[in-house]
């Protein structure tokens, strides 16, 4: 099979692989659609905290299940599927805490293991989702950060009808985060120094959006809010903590909430620490998508939340490196890359 192996920072080459054969408990996918992900540019630059190389990355995929390995009843031959990777053991310190992001013994299609910038995928059959009907292999595809902007909303931010929420970036994840708050009931402001991507979160229903250079984002939130502050600050920049980070805690209220999704090249940040601590003001992490694909494909199916808007650019393998270039400058009205292996 044709695939993309990032042999290391900054070495992404074509290469022919053995077509996978399923094991137990395993369907072999046909590829048809992979979303380019900004950790996947992160892996390409050596910066991300668990690549591991040579790698095949792309981890948010849809596909045809094509063989079924020994001992698997579901799903069929030919159902239309996307896939969380392997499971979490269910066994380890994390699992039986009921963390199963945290397994240390799952293996991450795309960074400990290889991924869907190929034409074929083995992945664990009890880890797929018949991927409803009315969505498009495209849409299935990018409902993957969708589920991550899910988790962070409904489980950590608990966002509830009549908050008012500071969403910072507006990249897919962000994007997601800031429909998924909107279905939910809350008045959202979305920031990003990005022009165009500014302009995608209002046409998506962000009630106020920011450039973070120009507008002081905690004094355009205290005039939001009558003074107040957010009830919730959602940070999905991944870069720039030190001004991300110290901006969610100032722009929140009194005993309000900054909730970090980003992810971050160094293992650190700066917090207002007299701010945060005087103000009783709190600060969690979000981490994967452990509600699965369920909540986001009914969303979608409904209206509520839409993905073709994000779909921006698309290419077959050979335009993987092209999909990186582009979205490590903004170039070119990008927001989301869609490769199609089979293209």
């Amino acid at each position: 099979m044709k695939a993309v192996m990032l042999y290391e920072p900054g070495r992404l080459e074509p290469v022919e692989l053995p077509d996978p054969s399923p094991r137990p408990g395993e369907v072999v996918l046909a590829v048809e659609a992979c979303a380019v992900c900004g950790s996947d540019l992160e892996g390409f630059h050596g910066i991300h905290p668990t690549m591991t190389y040579p790698r095949v990355m792309g981890h948010e995929y849809a596909g045809v299940v094509v063989r079924k390995g020994e001992g698997v009843e579901a799903p069929a031959v030919g159902e239309r599927v996307t896939s969380v990777g392997k499971p979490a053991c269910g066994r380890c310190h994390a699992c039986e805490r009921g963390r199963f992001s945290e397994c240390v013994d799952r293996k991450s299609p795309g960074f400990t293991g290889h991924g869907a910038y190929a034409e074929y995928l083995a992945v664990p059959a009890e880890s797929c989702r018949v991927i409803p009907a009315e969505l498009s292999f495209e849409e299935a595809a990018v409902a993957q950060p969708f589920s991550i902007a899910y988790h962070a909303v409904a489980e950590r931010a608990k966002v509830a009808r009549g908050d008012f929420v500071l969403v910072q970036g507006c990249g897919p994840i962000g994007l997601g985060v800031m429909m998924h708050a909107k279905a939910r009931g809350a008045e959202v402001m979305s920031t990003d120094p990005v022009a165009y991507r500014r302009e995608l979160a209002a046409e998506l229903g962000a009630d106020h959006v920011a450039d973070p250079r120009s507008v002081d984002v905690s004094n355009r939130t205290a005039e939001l809010t009558g003074g107040l502050g957010a009830d919730t600050a959602i940070e999905c920049v991944g870069a720039d903590q030190d001004d991300t980070v110290a901006q969610a805690v100032r722009s929140v209220k009194d005993r309000g909430l900054v909730v970090v999704v980003g992810s971050f090249a160094t293992d650190r940040a700066t917090v207002p620490i007299i701010d945060f601590k005087f103000n009783e003001k709190r600060m969690v992490g979000s981490q994967s998508m452990p509600e699965g694909y369920g909540p986001t494909f009914d969303l979608l199916v409904s209206g509520a939340i839409v993905a073709r808007p994000l779909i921006t650019h698309r290419y077959g393998l050979d335009g993987v490196v092209e999909a990186l270039r582009l979205m490590d400058g903004k170039l070119d009205g990008i927001v989301k890359a869609i490769i199609r292996p089979g293209s």
